[in-house]
């Protein structure tokens, strides 16, 4: 069973136990997001989460992330990117953005973590990503033009290989728990200026 490191509500570190010890006792642990755009053809790609996820069984998502085992830095989770969407890039090509404080309790289930939120440019389109079965069930594209809408509340569309389909925010991971701390209201306006150039 995986083991990861876990913290106090401080960050301060406290020692190693495993993922599922984590979850079941909200333990404090790290994460890491990225964020894929390409700003060529200004869309971010989001993860149509698979339908076994603990958490936010299909919703939508960061293009990529998970879980840091015990040891990891933030800036080996760059794994995730080639383990899930079969992607190499280099860090040089990663933007660190913050780190959020992400809190989800589900009957079975706390999540407590430290999500390290990366940024990553790519000149990838979505024909070029081949998905993790089981943990990933497609990736979509949202276009720049459509975040002010989307971050209102609206339905905008957004474009995978094969389909099309409406979502709003509602339809994003832990909706209600990261609008509250403003998790994806920073995220998305951030991605909007890096795509538009401020415009």
């Amino acid at each position: 069973m995986e083991q990861i490191d876990f913290f106090s509500k401080d960050y301060t570190y406290l020692g190693v136990t495993s993922i599922d010890e984590v979850h079941q006792k909200g333990l404090w642990h790290q994460t890491v997001a990225f964020w894929v755009f390409n700003k060529k053809e200004k869309v971010i790609y989001l993860q149509l989460r698979g339908p076994k996820n603990r958490v936010g069984p299909n919703t939508f998502d960061a293009s990529s992330g998970g879980h840091l085992s015990s040891g990891e830095t933030k800036e080996d989770g760059l794994r995730e990117l080639k383990e899930e969407l079969a992607i190499d890039i280099s860090e040089e090509k990663c933007t660190y953005f913050k780190m959020f404080h992400n809190q989800v309790v589900l009957p079975h289930y706390i999540n407590n973590e430290f999500c390290h939120i990366y940024f990553v440019e790519t000149d990838k389109s979505l024909s070029d990503f081949v998905l993790q079965e089981g943990e990933v069930s497609n990736i979509f594209a949202l276009n720049a033009e459509d975040i002010d809408s989307f971050l209102s509340g609206k339905e905008v569309e957004v474009v995978a290989l094969s389909q099309k389909r409406k979502i709003s925010l509602k339809d994003m991971c832990a909706f209600k728990e990261r609008i509250q701390t403003g998790y994806y209201m920073s995220v998305f306006s951030t991605l909007k200026s890096i795509l538009t150039d401020g415009n």
